[in-house]
């Protein structure tokens, strides 16, 4: 297999020449895409290098300049998103988010299924400001710790009460509750997950007129969606491994009890250090959410009417402060900061930022070249279809490939080509963007789908059937459940029942002839 692979990887450059040999600029940047797919797919190197290869090619291409290209690996939307992800380690690094975890596991009781939506409900939250991979890691030591508990518990139980319980079963609902529900909870906030964060970036890039998708609206149109798909995820567990289950006996809820009130004690009394992140934590939620709340004036247009203040603005100011601020400020002299570079350093995924940056210049590359342009106007092959179709088309395809290729891959990928379709069907942009982008972190199916997916089954205790079956059911009812919301809350916050003006203005106007032209003769190299 390493030898097909090795062989595909080295072959790939050279089979796709004929593209790079084009005249036409579509083509060029098609042979960029193509090999970077097939890349990111194999891995042959690290994704984040693969994503460094824009820099090298597009300018040799004469897709874009070297300083266009370079542009895109620190855009103001990747400051904000380094600034969220360095707040996030700073929660990690005093470890309030364990402590959050477990008071609100406490306050859900022990019963089985209270505890399975104890620990969904608090991965979600998590799940929604640090990363997905780092909550689940976070959570599944403590799912062992219960389950430990659990079985010590059998022992202790009467014989006659009932049929015995399927821990095994048990276990693996747990497990699988808390790939979910992390995967769901990302989407929740605009720095959730990196394809949150790749659709801002575009939107702010191809579409500067457009100020509705900001992290109010983010959060106002996607947390709904995300508990709804929380919930039924909870019932499609209960319904799948209930059945298994025999009552819970009072011995086992109060051992459970007592591991989750011993990891709590543990901890100790809430710090000066944990206080002063959760407020500064709090304080970068508010101002991110009143920059520009819609429904009133924001704090950005109290401060500056001339220059726009963006998201990354609050971001930065208040990772300066995490920096600035001592943890024991009783001892000044020699107290540390509230949060460590070296903590940044190596928890940070400086490789994301890469990886997103190298999407950005995608991104720009596709549509400088013309080539999404072509690929909206092969599209109208499906004009036959209502939007409403086409739109749940989009979403299960993007649910399925995201299985096997990386969410932020397949959104960099499909956001030029969605865009340019929604262009060319004369609807709005987001109507077709938001649903994919969300709907790439519906992977559920599969271990190497995402982070959490991963650890879940590194445990030991679910295979890939175990993920297979319930995954193919959450895959259908999360696009369902985008669907739903698109065509309610989101037409009614973002005004999708029209087309913006806004759209018309940022990408150049489709040809309304020599549309079955292989490509556009107006971007031939001369």
């Amino acid at each position: 297999m390493k030898k097909i692979k090795f062989a595909v990887c080295t072959l790939t450059p050279f089979l796709l020449l004929p593209l790079a040999l084009s005249p036409y600029q579509e083509s060029k940047c098609a042979y960029v895409i193509l090999w970077m797919a097939v890349y990111w797919c194999l891995e042959p190197v690290h994704l984040a290098v693969t994503a460094l290869l824009p820099v090298v090619l597009m300018p040799m291409m004469g897709i874009l300049t070297g300083e266009e290209v370079c542009s895109s690996y620190m855009k103001e939307v990747l400051m904000m998103f380094l600034g969220g992800l360095a707040v996030a380690v700073a929660v990690e690094h005093c470890n309030l988010h364990e402590r959050l975890a477990l008071k609100v596991l406490m306050l859900l009781g022990t019963d089985t299924k209270w505890l399975m939506l104890g620990f969904m409900l608090t991965t979600m939250f998590l799940s929604m400001w640090i990363s997905n991979t780092a909550t689940t890691a976070m959570m599944v030591p403590i799912v062992e710790a219960v389950m430990s508990e659990l079985k010590s518990s059998i022992g202790r139980t009467e014989p006659d009460s009932g049929a015995p319980m399927d821990l095994n079963s048990l276990n693996k609902a747990l497990l699988l509750s808390i790939a979910y529900s992390a995967n769901c909870g990302g989407t929740g906030t605009v720095t959730g997950t990196s394809p949150n964060m790749i659709l801002k970036g575009f939107v702010e890039e191809h579409y500067p007129e457009n100020w509705e998708l900001t992290f109010a609206s983010w959060m106002g149109y996607n947390i709904p969606g995300m508990l709804i798909c929380v919930l039924i995820s909870w019932l499609v567990l209960q319904i799948t491994y209930v059945p298994c289950w025999r009552k819970q006996s009072e011995e086992s809820k109060r051992r459970v009890r007592k591991v989750i009130t011993a990891r709590f004690t543990e901890l100790g009394p809430i710090t000066f250090h944990e206080s002063a992140v959760l407020c500064l934590f709090v304080l970068l939620v508010l101002l991110w959410t009143f920059r520009e709340p819609k429904f009133m004036s924001g704090w950005a247009d109290l401060i500056s009417t001339e220059t726009r203040i963006g998201d990354a603005v609050p971001a930065v100011a208040i990772l300066f402060l995490l920096f600035l601020f001592p943890a024991e400020p009783w001892r000044i002299r020699d107290s540390p900061a509230l949060l460590k570079w070296s903590a940044v350093q190596f928890k940070v995924p400086w490789g994301l930022i890469i990886l997103l940056g190298g999407g950005f210049a995608l991104a720009k590359g596709t549509q400088k070249s013309g080539l999404s342009k072509w690929l909206g106007v092969q599209m109208t092959q499906l004009s036959f279809l209502s939007p409403a179709t086409v739109l749940f088309i989009l979403c299960i395809f993007t649910a399925g490939l995201t299985e096997i290729i990386s969410n932020s891959t397949v959104t960099t990928i499909l956001l030029p080509v969605v865009s340019q379709m929604a262009i060319a069907f004369q609807i709005h942009p987001l109507y077709l963007m938001l649903p994919v982008a969300v709907a790439s972190s519906y992977a559920f199916m599969l271990p190497v789908a995402t982070g959490p997916n991963a650890i879940v089954f590194d445990t030991g205790y679910v295979n890939t059937m175990d993920m297979v079956k319930p995954g193919i059911i959450m895959n259908i009812i999360c696009c369902c459940v985008q669907m739903f919301m698109i065509n309610t809350l989101g037409t009614f916050m973002f005004g999708l029942n029209s087309f913006p003006s806004w759209a018309n203005g940022s990408y150049s106007q489709l040809p309304t002839e020599n549309w079955t032209l292989p490509f556009n003769t107006s971007n031939k190299i001369t």
